[in-house]
């Protein structure tokens, strides 16, 4: 009875995780608490520590702990050591707690995994209202929970759980709902720039299919690689529609350039490359002219800092760069009092007033052109990693083999950073790279140990059972495992507890698989007789 209360308690606290992880971060610390709470008062230590014995993937995370705490050698900041090892508490104790207790059942996983998607739906539903409520909400703060790329992940999570549910199940009703609830999460994702999302969602398909397109038939096999590749045509197409937009000259930036305004004063033409919807943003600007049409249209001084944190000055060239029209009194006759109103908020293109993809990409394209031009990196979050990954990559060859310690990482980096007089120099910025992380504290060595377990781990979990039921498990393992990995590549996902709690849950939960088809009363539970596979988290 004792025993079976804790298991009440323990698949109702892993719900509850499941919907806090993108929901509170005060809820996710006391409810991992609680199970670990829990999972000591449960007892049964025989149990336990047989499943401890036989759990590769558990010894890969005791391993991962174990590397932590023995490069606390030589950490010369041992408070940013200790902070960091207090932050991944969770990182050790929710495997270990879940990894030794018993497999959850089918409605327990289930339940899980109910729990897991509404909270992701409830998220977005409360970003939605938030967006279209507070005017001008930055796209980073529509998600009030947690980081919009964390909550990505779990977006991507919960699409691979409603497609999976679609097939397995294949019940006309739930096509429909899940079809709209996709629709639904794509645009969310547009909603909030998720580039990592996007990319996540175009990788996946190709890594399922070639993980298991050979148990398709070959029909459905053809079907599903002529879908994909007409969907990277499609995309390929329309990146290069909006880069043709971009990029091909107007004839404004390709005549004979004026010398003259038609108001007869002089233009300024700076030949510094910088192109923006077809046209040179410095060309054809006339400062003067700029500066007396706009003390007519607006009160928003011309010189003054805009909400996004660059003057208006700027943001009025590129806003009219991107209508087409010269930077002069002649130009300024074509703003709206709604253009006008954007530049006094620092909307520097009229593009960004759009939602969708193309303002993505010309937010892309226009980092790469600064970048380009002008080596600026400020307040652009791709080239800010790039130029992060340099210096981080500059520490690891210095200390290829042992790293600078587990408290090191941000010290060595902003060093490198300020040596090489780096504009993020002054910035508390880190790598954005869990593998680069990883190199920068534990080295060659210890990164190697690290990689060894996990990949150990992962193997013999596929190779646990070959029975039908199981492979359909590994497919959302597989998927698992190609949203955490590629996460690594742009963010330190182990370094927040959303990206902890989402990373350990995953890992914890679908590793298990399912429970070994053994007869019982003479019929295997595994059988069709029995009904559907069970639902996997």
């Amino acid at each position: 009875m004792r025993l079976s209360i804790h298991r009440k308690i323990y698949v109702v606290l892993l719900c509850l995780l499941a919907a806090s992880m993108t929901t509170s971060v005060f809820a996710t610390n006391l409810i991992w608490t609680l199970l670990l709470v829990n999972w000591v008062a449960e007892w049964n230590w025989k149990e336990k520590f047989s499943n401890f014995r036989s759990n590769y993937l558990l010894q890969a995370f005791l391993v991962l702990l174990f590397v932590h705490l023995l490069w606390l050698i030589g950490t010369s900041n041992m408070h940013y050591a200790l902070f960091d090892l207090q932050k991944k508490l969770p990182l050790f104790a929710i495997p270990f707690v879940v990894l030794t207790s018993r497999p959850l059942e089918q409605k327990e996983r289930l339940n899980v995994g109910i729990a897991y998607t509404a909270a992701v739906m409830v998220v977005s539903i409360i970003g939605v209202v938030r967006y279209f409520t507070i005017p001008d909400i930055p796209y980073r703060d529509i998600i009030p929970y947690i980081s919009h790329i964390r909550y990505g992940l779990n977006v991507c999570m919960t699409l691979v759980l409603l497609v999976y549910a679609a097939v397995r199940y294949r019940l006309p009703w739930l096509y429909a709902l899940n079809a709209l609830l996709i629709l639904w999460f794509v645009l969310v994702l547009l909603m909030l720039h998720s580039y990592t999302a996007f990319i996540i969602l175009l990788v996946m398909p190709l890594v399922l299919l070639l993980g298991y397109g050979r148990s398709l038939s070959r029909k459905s096999h053809t079907t599903v690689v002529l879908l994909y590749c007409g969907l990277l045509v499609a995309l390929a197409a329309l990146v290069g529609r909006y880069a043709y937009d971009y990029y091909h000259l107007q004839p404004l930036s390709s005549e004979p350039l004026e010398i003259y305004t038609a108001n007869g004063a002089p233009y300024r033409h700076c030949h510094d490359g910088l192109i923006e919807n077809g046209n040179y943003i410095h060309l054809n600007v006339c400062e003067q002219e700029l500066r007396q049409q706009w003390a007519a249209l607006s009160d928003y001084p011309i010189d003054s800092l805009t909400p996004v944190g660059y003057s208006v000055y700027p943001a009025l060239l590129r806003y009219l760069n991107g209508m087409g029209v010269t930077k002069d009194s002649l130009g300024m006759t074509h703003l709206t009092p709604a253009d006008v109103a954007a530049i006094e908020k620092g909307i520097a293109n009229p593009v960004y007033l759009q939602h969708g993809p193309r303002k993505m990409l010309y937010v892309l394209f226009y980092e790469y052109e600064n970048y380009r031009c002008c080596h600026s990196v400020s307040n652009f979050s791709v080239l800010q990693r790039l130029e992060l990954w340099k210096a981080g990559w500059q520490v690891f060859c210095q200390h290829p083999l042992m790293g600078v310690g587990t408290g090191d990482v941000v010290d060595a980096t902003h060093q490198q950073l300020r040596a090489s007089e780096s504009p993020l120099a002054d910035t508390d910025l880190h790598t954005h790279n869990q593998y680069l992380n990883f190199l920068l504290a534990f080295g060659l060595l210890g990164f190697g140990l690290i990689l060894f377990f996990f990949i150990r781990a992962i193997i013999n979990a596929f190779k646990q059972s070959n029975n039908q039921t199981f492979k359909y498990s590994h497919i959302l393992y597989l998927a698992f495992l190609c949203i955490l990995l590629i996460s690594f590549i742009s963010e330190d996902t182990l370094e927040t507890l959303a990206g902890i709690t989402f990373s350990v849950m995953g890992f914890a939960l679908l590793s298990r698989g399912v429970p070994p088809c053994t007869p019982e009363n003479g019929v295997s539970p595994c059988t069709p007789e029995n009904g559907v596979p069970p639902l996997h988290l």
